[in-house]
């Protein structure tokens, strides 16, 4: 998880608006290398716009990760909390912090609960440990669902407020462990993370475009044809976490597709991506519709892909697994239809009769 790690904050030695984006993203670009600040050092003080001071315990680890935000995990004070501090893009600083008024009340969406301005610096509540690095062995089916219905509620609230995340992927979901009356391991405080990519969109915007979203392995459709995206896109993107979380399977990787070049990987995904949840040639015809007809490149790209599976790669559809619960089937499939306008929403997926199941 991108951002500093710190200790607890010690008592002080010393006493825009809503920036809206319709078609194409209005965030700020990377910064170069130079321009990516230096961590700070073990014992560092910073004071923050509440009055606060926060303390940089014992750095165990650092590394650079996108953009200005470095990674420093430390070790935290027993009888104090641990916080997360993330280095935002100076002219995202402004736009990141109104983006998150409009949820900061969501139970399931971690916010900034302070900011050191000067330095362009939010700071978070620490969450434990993130999806992808849970032992889904270890966990109950009813301790899975709990936290796929939970992180879903956290999507729903976004959505609610016509946020779209864009960057929906297993690492950022977080959550807190505990010790439950039966001895089990649990979660509690679930929560979808990194806003800093989000938008708000206008109700009547049609999305984002000309941005591939995400990262490669959880990715829309439409992000991969940097068309359209909307929150339909967090929805799809949303089930194919759901798959990993119930089932373990990250049903776009493979070692092939990890080792290979952009153009060869996007080739490898996207077959999985039709031979996975492209059902019909209702929803696919839907597809095409919804990027402008036959005439776009990327459709073409898409229809060759369909019309050229090699016979010795078959892949059976999500839609058959017969392994899997046929109540969650159908919640995903309802999640992953090719064409986005058949997408249930995150607040309809949240009514579905599987989460009624225990």
């Amino acid at each position: 998880m991108p951002g500093w790690f710190i200790g607890p904050p010690i008592p002080p030695k010393s006493d825009e608006g809503l920036k809206y984006i319709s078609s194409v993203s209005a965030l700020a670009s990377t910064p170069t290398i130079a321009q990516q600040p230096v961590p700070f050092p073990v014992g560092l003080k910073l004071k923050s716009s509440l009055g606060k001071c926060y303390v940089i315990d014992e750095v165990l680890s650092e590394r650079p990760v996108a953009g200005r935000i470095w990674e420093v995990p430390v070790n935290f004070r027993h009888d104090g909390k641990q916080f997360v501090l993330k280095d935002i893009i100076p002219g995202d600083f402004d736009y990141v912090i109104s983006l998150q008024k409009h949820v900061e009340h969501s139970p399931h969406v971690r916010t900034s609960v302070d900011s050191i301005p000067e330095r362009h610096i939010l700071v978070f509540p620490y969450l434990e440990k993130g999806l992808i690095h849970l032992d889904l062995t270890t966990l109950s089916s009813v301790a899975k669902k709990a936290v796929i219905r939970d992180a879903l509620a956290g999507l729903a609230d976004l959505h609610d407020k016509h946020i779209i995340h864009t960057d929906i992927k297993p690492t950022n979901i977080m959550m807190d462990s505990l010790k439950q009356d039966n001895g089990d391991l649990g979660w509690r405080n679930v929560q979808i993370t990194d806003l800093e990519a989000a938008g708000v969109l206008p109700p009547k915007a049609k999305g984002l475009t000309d941005r591939l979203s995400g990262n490669h392995f959880w990715r829309s459709p439409e992000a991969w044809a940097r068309g359209i995206q909307n929150t339909p896109s967090d929805v799809y993107s949303f089930a194919v976490v759901a798959i990993f979380a119930w089932t373990g399977s990250m049903v776009f990787f493979s070692d092939e597709a990890n080792r290979a070049p952009p153009e060869k990987q996007a080739q490898l995904i996207l077959r999985r991506h039709l031979s996975l949840f492209a059902r019909d040639m209702e929803d696919f015809e839907g597809f095409i519709a919804y990027h402008g007809g036959d005439d776009n490149p990327f459709v073409k790209r898409l229809k060759e892909l369909l019309y050229t599976f090699s016979e010795e790669e078959p892949r059976l559809p999500f839609g058959r697994w017969q392994q899997v619960d046929p109540r969650f089937r159908d919640l995903i499939c309802k999640m992953t239809c090719m064409d986005p306008s058949r997408r249930i929403t995150a607040w309809e997926a949240l009514q579905h009769p599987w989460f009624a199941e225990e």
